[in-house]
């Protein structure tokens, strides 16, 4: 058997990725290890994301289906801040909202959507291997959900395995992100109160401290919460730790208990769940961030997940995926238009995604470290940096031509050079 592409994984990446591909008329076949619906964490989506899912078809549906989401609101628990950042501020105003999605549903969705216009999708197939001749990949090596082993070969063989990060491990090419070390404790709730109108969809970032900051460097030692309400009365809750606030909580118990000592350490998350219901036990996701160093090679690209990730304090997971899926395919069929599949036809690719992905690693790097966390806050904030701070919380940060985007690039390599 052989197709124009094989993908494995049918995550956000994966789904776009094939949905696109067959938009441009290629063959596909999606491998998926699980079956959906399946539970995933990553349920708030960016304003950027929507001219995707609108070119691939999809866009309508997702209206009908979830909450609409304007803006994040940000809390500081430590002095009683707060500030509102809405997106229709952006400097690319065309999309002026998102959506809140249990993704479940959202990737079931894509999934679904990327089968219905023709790529023959495969749940319950795991991949084991690439599927090597020379140094380039022509495909895979997949064991079916009864367990016999298959090849499928493949002109492009895309990698959207998620975390499983199927070909950054056999290149070894994976590295952590130096202090980006966290560790999530999370479920869903209902009855989390909510406010009325376009504000009910908003994402609630929550700012907490264990012990009180640093008298020199103005360190803070806590940690953050993310608040995020779905259509319906569901609502998903989770503190984003260091590894620090774990070893001196630690003695509190499991996953459950590690959750509600980090609510008992915010005013704000205690006041919104102090009358919710829990849905079912916490649950831990740890070893948030790392990078890939290699993305691409003959024969094969990762996109997604597989490709790195980082910290979820902006929501940023399921928009790069589908962002990076969305890109690669437009490369992916000229290559195959060309009969050239090399590792230089993604050399823009790389460099375009890559520059995204820093800018926002810059931008966490400035929230935890302090100077950025300062500018969320700030009492008279220059407009053009609140529109630059806004433009990132919707994700517009895959841009070199614009002038605001290089000023704030710069301000953040700024602000992580002068923290401690």
């Amino acid at each position: 058997m052989h197709v124009d592409v094989v993908i494995v994984g049918g995550g956000p990446a994966g789904s776009v990725c094939a949905a696109k591909l067959r938009k441009l008329g290629r063959s596909v076949i999606l491998l998926e290890k699980e079956r959906f619906p399946r539970f995933h964490l990553g349920e708030s989506l960016l304003p950027q994301s929507l001219y995707i899912l609108d070119d691939i078809g999809v866009l309508d549906e997702v209206r009908d289906r979830f909450i609409w989401k304007y803006g994040a609101r940000f809390h500081d628990d430590r002095d009683g801040r707060k500030a509102r950042f809405v997106f229709a501020n952006a400097f690319d105003e065309k999309w002026p909202h998102a959506f809140q999605v249990e993704r479940s549903k959202f990737d079931e969705l894509l999934l679904r959507h990327a089968s219905k216009l023709g790529a023959d999708v495969r749940e319950g197939w795991t991949v084991k291997r690439a599927l090597m001749q020379g140094d380039r990949v022509v495909g895979v090596v997949a064991k079916d959900p009864e367990g016999k082993e298959h090849e499928i070969r493949a002109t492009m063989t895309v990698d959207a395995s998620g975390r499983n990060a199927l070909m950054a491990h056999a290149t070894r090419s994976t590295s952590k992100i130096p202090k980006l070390d966290k560790t999530a404790f999370y479920s869903h709730y209902t009855g989390v109160p909510r406010p009325d109108g376009e504000l009910a969809g908003d994402i609630d970032i929550v700012i907490f401290e264990e012990q009180p900051r640093d008298k020199i460097t103005g360190a803070w030692s806590g940690g953050w919460f993310w608040i995020i309400p779905f259509k319906g009365a569901t609502t998903s809750v989770g503190a984003v730790v260091a590894s620090e606030w774990i070893k001196s909580n630690r003695h509190k118990g499991g996953p459950d208990e590690m959750l509600q000592a980090a609510i008992d350490q915010s005013t704000t998350a205690t006041d919104l769940t102090k009358n919710a219901t829990k849905q079912w036990p916490a649950r831990v996701e740890a070893d948030y961030s790392y990078r890939v160093g290699r993305t691409c090679g003959d024969g094969w690209v990762s996109i997604g997940d597989a490709g790195g990730f980082i910290d979820p304090l902006f929501s940023t997971g399921a928009h790069i995926a589908m962002r990076s899926a969305w890109k690669v395919s437009d490369v992916i069929d000229a290559a195959l238009r060309d009969a050239d599949p090399s590792e230089a036809r993604f050399a823009d690719w790389v460099q375009d995604t890559r520059t995204g992905v820093e800018t926002f690693i810059q931008a966490v790097d400035a929230f935890y470290k302090g100077p950025l966390l300062e500018y969320l806050f700030a009492e008279n904030p220059r407009t053009v940096l609140r529109r630059s701070i806004t433009s990132i919380l919707s994700g517009d940060v895959f841009t070199s031509e614009s002038i605001w985007i290089r000023d704030l690039r710069v301000r953040l390599a700024e602000m992580n050079a002068k923290a401690p």
